[in-house]
Order: C-alpha cells, then structure tokens, then sequence
C-alpha cells in the first residue's frame, strides 16, 4: 500500500511540475548529464527527475528546490581549487633538465618547406633533403654480397664476386656514365656516395634475373658489372630529367620576381594568378619545331625541359618591354599577346642558337647547374657554381 501511495504522489508531483510550466525542453545531448527523460522532455530540477539524476551521480542535482540549491557553486568552486592545487603540484616540480629538454628537441622534424614566406634562397631550389642511409653505399654493396652467398650455396664452385670487384665496376661505370658532372654541381646535393647508392639501389630488383636458369645460383661478375653499367646510364637519363624539370621552374618564378621588380604594386590579382599560364603556353609553342626531334633524342624528356627553360629565362629577360605601355603598366591583354610574340620571335633565336638549325639532328647537350640562366649566346654560369669532383673513393 506504501509503495502504490509513494508511486501516486510522485506522480502527481510530476504532473504539477508539467502544468506550472517547468519543463526544460533542451534535448538530451545538449545537457551535462543531469535531469531525466519524460515523454521527450528533459524534467531539470523536477522532485522525480531531480531524485533520480542525483542518484545516478552520487550527487543531488544543481537546481534542486530541496534546499540544495548552492549544490552547483559549491561543486564549482571544489573543481577550482583541484585545479589549483594542481598547477601548484606542477610549479612545484620545476622545469625538466637541460639534458632532457635536449633529447626530446632532437626527437622534433621540422621540414625544410617549412618558414617564413619570402625567405627561401632561389638558390636553395632543388636541394634535397636525405638521410646517412642514402650515402652509406657500402652498405647496398654488403647486401649484394648477402644475396649472392644465398644463391651460391646451391653450387660447389665459389663464385668470383666479391666487395672490391663491385667497388671498381662502380667507379668505372660512375665515370663512363659522366655522373660526376652532377656531382660537381655546388649546392645540388649530387654527391659522389648518394649518386653510388642510386646505381646501386636501381640495380638491386635486377639481382634475381641472374641466378635464373641451370646456373645453381653462380652467376659471373661479369654480368653484375654488365647490369651497375647499365644502371648508372639510367640513373644519369633520370637526373638529367630531373634537373632540367627543377630548372624549368626555377626559371617560371624568376619571370614572376622580375615582374614584381620591374612593376611593383601595378601587378593586379588577374595578372599575379595568370602568368604562369601565359608563359608556359608560349615556351611550349616556341619549342614544338623541336619536338620531332627531341622524340629520337635519347635525353629527349630532359630537352624538352630546357627548350622550355630556355624561353622563359629570354621572357625573363624581356620583361620591361613586355609589360610596360608608354606611361605605366600594359593591359592584360597586352602583356599576353607581347608574351607569344617575344616568344616566337626572339625566343626562338635562343632555342636556335642552342639547338641548331640541322633538320636531322639537335646539337649535343650536358646538363648544368640549376642557378645558370640562359642568354642569346648561350647559359650563363661561373666557377661558383661547379666544385671539386673527387676522382675515385
């Protein structure tokens, strides 16, 4: 009978709470975790929802109208003074040891693309960013050594491969290839170890295609030295490419830091955002009388690339006449259409002189340090840019 009486009041409470208006309607998710369900509404600080949200936290709610209703201040305040016997914890301890503070910064990357906007050196372009692992080229020759003796178990007759004949096939096919002319390059990272490690590292999935066959695993060095010549030749096509990739780039920033120069604040946003279109448009039609033979030229991607890096370097050098009108900047307008003009006209007496004018035949070309920039005559480059190449290792 008690618990039917009990069951009743609570009930009635919970009507008259409902009637005088005292229904919070916040949704559920929106509240900290207090006040109870009732046909879709929130009962906050109700005698049934009250009860039971305290219940549920060990606690009476905050605006309970039992005479608890300081409950929430005090609750407050608790929290605030655990926070600040905290942080008195804290001050107490000090500041970590200079000699822990120094092995966590070590354990910090930072990228290199990463700083202030205007103050990466134009000459920094191109510089990679590596590891010991990829100078360590002793290392790759060990691991070459590893998968022969593997494969050499299955034969009684000792194998003629071995760590120094590796080194020498190496110099030798450094040299032929002419990779030392990158790794004279100052500033470009091309060093003679990192230069080895690529030969080597292409050359590693090669490895497997000799011990195919009835050999029992014996292959000669004579056909490992056949396939580091090979490699370092295609090692020496990629950085070709690379390079002059990394040139052609360098060359379409230098148009837009001479436009600034020579213009200054009269660049409006459509020009600043269109340049780069216009001039790669006009370097790729300037250099298309080139493009039949360039596709028969063994370098032919990495020509392409300087053809292109040849017209932007004479826009570049142009860039007055170009943009300017007889009082103040050009139009838009104007500026593209003297963009392809300069380009088909001048330009092409660059490409020319740098090319040649034989139908069958473009003139030998060797790569160059990314800082040269080209002339009517020819790249203009100095001592600066070249350092000592070391002979053997």
């Amino acid at each position: 009978m008690r618990s039917k009486a009990m069951r009743k009041a609570i009930v009635l409470a919970s009507a008259s709470i409902l009637v005088g208006g005292l229904v919070d309607i916040t949704p559920v998710h929106a509240r900290d975790g207090f006040g109870a369900m009732l046909g879709g509404a929130i009962i906050g600080g109700a005698i049934v929802g009250g009860i039971m949200s305290g219940m549920a936290h060990g606690r009476m709610p905050r605006n309970s109208r039992n005479g608890n209703a300081n409950q929430g201040d005090q609750d407050n305040q608790q929290s605030k003074d655990k926070n600040a016997a905290d942080d008195r914890v804290l001050a107490s301890l000090g500041a970590p040891s200079q000699q822990h503070q120094t092995a966590i910064l070590k354990t910090i990357s930072i990228s290199g693309d990463v700083g202030a906007v205007g103050t990466k050196n134009i000459a920094q372009i191109g510089v990679a960013a590596s590891s010991e692992a990829d100078r360590d080229y002793t290392k790759r020759i060990e691991e070459i050594i590893d998968v022969f003796k593997a494969q050499q178990t299955k034969s009684s007759v000792a194998g003629d491969v071995t760590a120094h004949a590796i080194e020498q096939s190496l110099d030798r096919a450094f040299k032929d290839s002419k990779l030392e002319t990158f790794e004279s390059f100052v500033g470009e990272n091309w060093s003679a170890e990192r230069l080895r490690v690529m030969i080597l590292k292409r050359l590693k999935p090669e490895l497997e295609a000799l011990f195919m066959g009835n050999n029992r695993g014996n292959a000669p060095m004579q056909e490992l030295d056949n396939l580091i010549q090979r490699s370092a030749k295609v090692i020496y096509d990629r950085l070709f490419e690379i390079s002059e990739l990394l040139a052609a780039n360098r060359s379409t920033a230098l148009f837009s830091q001479r436009l600034y120069q020579t213009q200054g604040s009269l660049v409006n946003d459509w020009l600043r955002e269109d340049t780069d279109r216009m001039i790669t448009t006009a370097a790729s039609t300037a250099a298309s009388p080139f493009d039949s033979l360039m596709r028969r030229d063994p370098n032919g991607v990495a020509l392409r690339y300087r053809a292109e890096r040849i017209v932007l370097d004479c826009l570049s050098e142009n860039v007055a006449k170009i943009t300017s009108s007889e009082t103040s900047i050009a139009t838009d307008k104007e500026i593209e259409h003297k963009i392809g003009q300069t380009a088909a006209g001048q330009c092409m007496a660059w490409l020319e002189n740098q090319f040649g004018t034989d139908k069958d035949k473009l003139k030998p070309q060797k790569p160059m340090p990314l800082r040269a920039v080209w002339s009517p005559t020819g790249p203009r480059d100095d001592p600066s840019m070249y350092g000592r190449v070391s002979s053997a290792l």
